[in-house]
Formats: structure tokens, sequence, C-alpha cells
């Protein structure tokens, strides 16, 4: 008997069963993380009779995976001077001495600190509205010349920017947001709108934070660099921890019948031309919020929705 044979052949079906093993899997991690195609086309086609127009391909098939993230804002960005210390010093670098007389130096209405090489507000009115400048900024800091620069950014968006400009600008922002040294590792950001401005020598940035990648729906910060450093942050951001909770979801078909039972494409129908996942800020006491995984839609009249995934609401 040819040993040698033998042990080629049993090799051979060995890696032709882990071959088929895998193949097995992977077919069976596709068909559960998406939605069959036919079901969308289906859906398509029903959703088209009662006068809601669907582009195809923006219609997502990758069944959400979300979590629900629970956060604390009295513990770590609240009211309290306590808590907003904590902020201070970890971008500022001040000592606990140095801290005793920062506070209520520099700013408008709000709570105010300048410390080390910037200065803070913290808004009274909003729980996450943050604006940092460091002391060399020549620019205006009112809340006015801040919402046009957003506006602006919105519209224009990323047009025309080098792509190499914007890598760089993200990452002179992620080192300043790291000086939050408990930054959640879940929170990022994603930058959504660049320009350069030659007259002043400066780039100005628009960023949405994002949770595991998926963007907070409110959650904007317009940012100003100069000299590869930031010299003006100011937005709503949330610097804690996220808690995750899993819940199940309702996946685009769903919210797509939802939305059309709701009567929320009009009275002359309407055309989806944008659908994805976003997280919306809930406030659940006065201590807690979550962070709600929701499907967002774009119609072509300019209408914008967005529907809780947990609840179809």
């Amino acid at each position: 008997m040819n040993t040698k044979n033998t042990k080629t052949a049993v090799i051979i079906l060995l890696l032709i069963a882990n071959i088929f093993f895998i193949y097995n899997i992977l077919r069976l991690k596709i068909s559960t993380e998406n939605i069959p195609a036919e079901m969308i086309d289906n859906a398509v086609s029903i959703l088209e009779k009662k006068g809601f127009l669907i582009d195809r391909s923006k219609v997502p098939g990758k069944k959400p995976a979300s979590m629900m993230y629970e956060g604390v804002y009295e513990g770590v960005y609240s009211h309290s001077p306590g808590t907003f210390a904590e902020i201070v010093r970890n971008f500022s670098g001040a000592s606990d001495e140095e801290m005793k007389d920062a506070a209520d130096m520099f700013g408008p209405a709000g709570t105010s600190y300048a410390a080390g090489e910037y200065r803070f507000v913290f808004a009274d009115a909003d729980n996450f509205r943050i604006s940092i400048t460091d002391k060399t900024y020549t620019g205006e800091i009112n809340e006015e010349e801040t919402e046009a620069a957003i506006r602006s950014l919105s519209e224009k968006r990323t047009d025309g920017a080098q792509k190499s400009d914007i890598k760089k600008a993200e990452k002179i922002i992620k080192n300043f947001i790291k000086k939050y040294q408990n930054q959640d590792v879940k929170l990022g950001f994603d930058v959504t709108g660049f320009k350069k401005d030659g007259y002043k020598n400066r780039e100005c940035v628009l960023i949405n934070q994002t949770v595991d990648g998926i963007r907070i729906d409110s959650h904007i910060a317009y940012i100003e660099i100069q000299d590869g450093k930031v010299k003006y942050f100011s937005g709503k951001w949330y610097f804690g921890e996220c808690a995750a909770r899993r819940r199940p979801l309702l996946d685009s078909v769903n919210i797509l019948f939802r939305c059309a039972d709701d009567g929320n494409i009009g009275q002359n129908g309407g055309r989806l031309i944008e659908m994805d996942a976003e997280y919306v800020v809930m406030f659940h006491d006065a201590e807690e919020f979550y962070f709600v995984p929701s499907w967002r839609l774009e119609l072509e009249s300019g209408r914008q929705l967005s529907y809780n995934m947990i609840t179809g609401d």
C-alpha cells in the first residue's frame, strides 16, 4: 500500500471539507446579516404603488447591528463646576492650584475658565455645548459667527478639497481631542466640511461626532486650525463614557413601510433619495441620556425624517 498517496488524498479531502465548512459559514453569515435582495425589490414595488418612490440603490441591505448606548452626563459633563473643571484640567494641564484661579476669567454667558493656553466656555442652556479657544486666536468667537461658518461648510462640505489636506486636519483634531484622557474609545468623528481660508491662513473644519462609526445627529463641532494647531473648537460634544445595551432593531424595509403608513411621504407622494443609520440623543432623566440607533430618511423635497430603530416611532 502506498502510504504517501493515501496521506495526500486524506489531506486533500480535509482541505475540501474545510473549504466547504468555511463557505457555509460565510454564506450563513451573509444571509443572517443582510436582507434578501428580493425582499427589498418587492418592498420598493409595493411602496411605489402607494406613491412612495424609492431609489433602490439607497435602501440599506444590511440588517442593523447597532447598540443602544447609555451615557451619564452628571459625572462627566454637567452643570457642575467640578465636572467642567475635569475637562479644563485635561486640555490645559493646569495644576490644582492654577485651577482655583481659572474660573470666570473669560467669556460670554455660561461657565467659563482660562487655564493653560486655552479659554473655555460651557453653555448653561445646553449640557453638551463647549467652546475651547487658544489664547492666541484672533478670529470671531461669538455664536452668530460660528453658526454662519457651520452653515457655509454644511453647504459646501468638502467640495474641491484635497484628500491629503483633510487627512492632515483629521489627525490634528484627533490629537487635540485626545487631550481628554477618559474619552470612550467608541467615540470618534467624521469630517463633514472642510475649506482653506488663504486670507487668514487657516483651515475651517466641520466634524460630526460618531459612536462606533455611526454619526450622532446633533453632535457637530466647528474647528479652526492655524499653524498645524487647533485654535478654536466650538459645538456639541460628549466627552464621557458609553455603556452598551443590546436591543432588537427594525431594519430599513420595516421603517420604509412605517413611513408610508404614517403618511410622512406627503399627499403627492415623495421620493426617497437617501437612507442611513444615525444616533439620536434622548434624555432619560436628570442624570442620564441614551444614544438611540435610528434610521435617517431624506426625501427629494428636502424633508428629513428620523425613525427610532427600537420603537419604529
